[in-house]
């Protein structure tokens, strides 16, 4: 029988001016060694209830229960064994980082509890190595990417061997080939170091299979927790309890929301959650190629339109001399067209949003165009001067001329259009990492611009809010505003984008419309792509892969 690291019972938790507890009445109890994955809705309560997991990282507030770690109680442990036992690594990489240069944030932790110069030495050169840090190891922190920050972060925390790990959302800041490798390196901190690991994310295609126990969680209670081979019956039983969708269902992986939503045979009982199990399943009960015609759902395509709206001409920019990160890249966005650029953590990406923005002075090339542009950043919360939601968005008609009740109506509307009313009078940095998100992308759009650049729009969002953001950028679309869109999810880009192109050593080195590019590729494609290829043709999306099944006749219902 496995050893229980981690308990939780009865845990409440309301934070100070607050009615409404953001966790209720939660129990749960982890083995040692176990992989646990927490998902549920932006603004459940999934921070909140990480955080209660390491003594130091608590919120002020009203709180009853017992968290007991290791036959201890969270907060009656020493500072020093919570630090060294427990690891924490949080979804803002810059608010977890306290020195400046890579090799110093190594030895920052380990310095605090006083461990010897040649052991910080010997552990700093291991944990390097074991993360792949050696190759930027004496880099200043500020010439990292989002992604490299947050391998710096778990390198930090594995630097002072814990036993238990807190993820919250580490991987919303990489692209999809370095979401693979972090993931790669949790398994081994998992299997070869008997790490217990508890994290949370919204995307899941890659996490979900490395998991042993699934947590779904919704307004702060604990809908289920079970073992991730049942986890359409874990979702089916919180569909159940609520009535209604659930925010986890869409970011679940590819072969999983297959399954769940095609009547395959009985005897399919325990839930896909792995690519592997996904072309299983389709090799066993897909018809053949032949048979099915064409059946994919049309993926969005702009109407033809000559003009464009921005034109970039052979753009460089280099942060240092002989380092270039944009090298004479060019792209054309026209009116009602969304265009997403693609590409690896630390390819240029915002670099070149920055540029063609004008916050970043390029040092070659033109950016033409006669429209109102504006950016949305990476970290929402460099748009926030307000002490409160309603205040941040009657912030944006500063210097405009219009009458209170206008400006009053309209922030109103945005307020339900981002679904943020009942958060009008908090803090904008009181509010979850998605909250946030929809805050400052509700907060441009009030200013009504020609072109919007979006520097990962989705990061933070369930996957809910994410289907009514795809509606939202399409209504905009259809209204002549043009979009640039710079993402890691590319299921996101493969619904809303109209071309895509990727960046690589400073240049567009391939573009296509969605499916032409989706289809074309055998890694930098979606979890549906991956799953159904040389199976099923054409499909990169999972309703592409039930389209096509459709068409296969009709199966017993499970």
């Amino acid at each position: 029988m496995k050893h229980t690291i981690l308990s939780l019972s009865h845990v409440s938790f309301t934070y100070p001016g607050d009615l409404t507890p953001v966790l209720s009445d939660i129990s749960l109890s982890v083995k040692e060694g176990e992989i646990v994955l927490l998902c549920g809705a932006s603004g459940c309560g999934k921070s909140t209830l990480l955080s209660h997991m390491k003594k130091n990282q608590i919120p002020f507030g009203k709180g009853s229960g017992d968290i007991v770690f290791d036959g201890t109680a969270i907060e009656e442990m020493s500072d020093f064994d919570s630090a060294r036992e427990i690891g924490f690594v949080g979804q803002d990489p810059d608010s977890s980082i306290a020195t400046d240069q890579v090799w110093h944030e190594l030895a920052f932790g380990l310095e605090n509890l006083g461990v010897p110069t040649d052991e910080i030495r010997q552990r700093i050169a291991e944990i390097s190595e074991y993360c792949g840090i050696t190759s930027w190891f004496n880099k200043n922190i500020d010439e990292l990417s989002g992604g490299q920050k947050q391998i710096l972060n778990l390198a930090s925390v594995l630097v002072m061997r814990p036993r238990l790990i807190i993820l919250d959302e580490p991987t919303s800041q990489m692209d999809p080939i370095g979401v693979r490798r972090f993931v790669d390196l949790i398994v081994r901190l998992n299997r070869e170091l008997g790490i217990t690991i508890i994290l949370c994310e919204q995307h899941l295609e890659e996490i979900l299979p490395i998991a042993d126990s699934l947590l779904i969680m919704d307004q702060g209670k604990l809908l289920a927790y079970g073992p991730v081979s049942m986890a359409h019956k874990l979702m089916q039983s919180c569909r159940d309890k609520t009535k209604k969708p659930l925010a986890v269902e869409g970011a679940m992986p590819s072969a999983l929301q297959v399954f769940i939503g095609h009547p395959f045979p009985k005897e399919a009982s325990a839930s896909p959650w792995s690519i592997r199990m996904g072309r299983n399943l389709l090799k066993t009960y897909a018809p053949s190629a032949t048979d099915m015609g064409s059946s994919l759902r049309p993926v969005r395509t702009a109407e033809k339109n000559a003009d464009a709206s921005l034109v970039a001409k052979d753009l460089c920019f280099s942060y240092q001399k002989d380092l270039p990160i944009l090298s004479h890249l060019s792209l054309t966005l026209h009116k009602g067209e969304c265009y997403g650029l693609l590409g690896g953590n630390g390819s240029g990406k915002s670099t070149a949003l920055k540029v063609i923005a004008g916050i970043l002075k390029k040092k070659k090339g033109k950016v033409l165009s006669d429209q109102t542009i504006f950016y949305l950043p990476q970290n929402p919360k460099d748009l926030f001067t307000e002490v409160t939601v309603e205040d941040e968005l009657a912030e944006a008609f500063w210097g405009h001329t219009m009458s209170d009740s206008e400006k009053e109506e309209r922030v109103f509307y945005m307020l339900q259009k981002m679904e943020l009313t009942p958060y009008k009078d908090s803090n904008p940095m009181d509010l979850s990492g998605g909250q946030r998100q929809r805050l400052a992308l509700g907060k441009l759009l009030l200013l009504k611009p020609d072109i919007l650049l979006l520097d990962e729009p989705t990061k933070g969002l369930d996957s809910l809010f994410k289907d009514k953001l795809i509606s939202l950028l399409r209504d905009l679309l259809s209204k002549q505003m043009s979009l640039l869109l710079v993402s890691h999810d590319l299921e996101f880009a493969a619904r809303v984008c109209d071309r895509v192109g990727l960046l690589f050593q400073g240049q567009i080195t391939s573009e296509g419309t969605v499916r032409e590019f989706f289809t074309e590729n055998s890694f930098y494609t979606t979890g549906a792509r991956r799953m159904s290829q040389n199976i099923l043709p054409d499909c990169i999306l999972p309703e592409d892969i039930l389209n096509r099944l459709s068409r296969g006749g009709e199966h017993e219902i499970i």
